[in-house]
C-alpha cells in the first residue's frame, strides 16, 4: 500500500492525485498530467502511468517515479524542487504567483 500525502489515496487504484496547483519555491504551477510530459516523450507511453496507475490526462500522484516537475521539468523525485512543494491552497504564502506572474512583473 502507497498513500499519497497530496490526496491521501492508495496509488495503486489508479485514481487521480488532487488537480490543485502545486507551490514551489512560492510560485504556483500546474501538475503535469500523464501523457503531457514536456521535452521528452516514453518510448512506449501507455494508457496508465506504469508506477502510480493513473490513466492518461490525470495528475500523476506526488511522489510517482515517472512525475515531471512542473517547475525544473526534470523527474520530481530527485530533482528538489518538490522537497519544497506544498498545494497551491495553503495559506503559508499569500503572495505566490504564477511563473507567468513572475516573469511580468520581472519585466516591467
Amino acid at each position: 500500500m502507497a498513500i499519497c500525502t497530496f490526496c491521501g489515496n492508495d496509488m495503486i487504484h489508479g485514481t487521480t492525485c488532487s488537480e490543485e496547483r502545486l507551490r514551489i519555491g512560492g510560485l504556483d504551477y500546474e501538475p503535469i498530467r500523464w501523457g503531457e510530459e514536456k521535452g521528452y516523450r516514453f518510448q512506449y507511453m501507455t494508457e496508465r502511468c506504469g508506477d502510480c496507475n493513473v490513466p492518461k490526462g490525470a495528475v500523476h500522484h506526488h511522489g510517482c517515479d515517472l512525475e515531471q516537475c512542473p517547475a525544473c521539468y526534470s523527474q520530481a523525485i530527485s530533482c528538489g524542487c518538490m522537497d519544497d512543494c506544498t498545494p497551491a491552497n495553503t495559506p503559508s504564502d499569500a503572495n505566490a504567483t504564477t511563473p507567468a506572474d513572475a516573469g511580468k512583473r520581472a519585466i516591467g
